[in-house]
């Protein structure tokens, strides 16, 4: 699961790069959503492993 979770974080880092840098409008319309199901899975499968 760590290698799921840095993949994830991957993925986040580089949707809020191409929102800074004001590049791929089509992608970074739908960040807010992309990020919040990030975080979620992690969160998620975090728990899981408990």
């Amino acid at each position: 699961m760590k290698k799921l979770t840095n993949w994830i974080i991957t993925i986040i880092g580089v949707l809020l790069l191409l929102a800074a840098g004001d590049w791929g409008a089509g992608i970074t319309a739908y960040n807010d959503w992309l990020i919040a199901i990030g975080v979620l899975v992690i969160g998620i499968t975090r728990l899981s492993n408990k």
